[in-house]
């Protein structure tokens, strides 16, 4: 049994019409000709034919029916929160997201040390440059200085 409008229907081989196939081999040109048949006969083949054909059909619906049940009662799961497998990959994204927050803070806290550092080291290369220059230049002035007495 199938439904009109599901996948699985067979409603799209009601408008073939069979009657207009030509063959291609001398063989079922032969066989196109009607067999002499009793009418007994043709209805058991297509009672037996029928059965056939309704039988995958039906579990094809019901397989269909059941991953769509299955697919329905998922996303439910989902709306509500409590879809095991989701839920899991959620929890590690958020601990993996925890983690890259703590290691982005401690990389943070190790740039701004590092720039300290570099800055107290600049600022007392500086301090001894500035000392340096001073003195030099004191020496220089005192140097200067006894210079101008001994020509006066």
């Amino acid at each position: 049994m199938s439904f009109l409008g599901s996948p699985f229907s067979n409603s799209f081989n009601q408008d073939y019409d069979y009657d207009d196939e030509r063959f291609d081999d001398e063989e079922d040109r032969e066989n196109d000709e009607p067999l002499l048949q009793s009418d007994e006969d043709t209805e058991d083949a297509s009672e037996t034919d029928t059965g056939r054909q309704e039988e995958p059909l039906e579990i094809k619906e019901q397989m269909y029916q059941d991953k769509l049940a299955s697919l329905k009662k998922k996303l439910q799961q989902l709306k509500d929160g409590t879809h095991h497998e989701y839920n899991k990959k959620v929890r590690k994204l958020e601990y993996q997201y925890k983690e890259r927050l703590r290691l982005n803070v401690l990389y943070r806290d190790y740039l701004i040390e590092c720039v300290e550092r570099d800055y107290i080291q600049e600022k007392k290369a500086a301090a001894r440059e500035f000392e340096e220059k001073k003195n030099r230049s004191q020496r220089n002035l005192d140097f200067g200085s006894r210079g101008q007495k001994a020509d006066d």
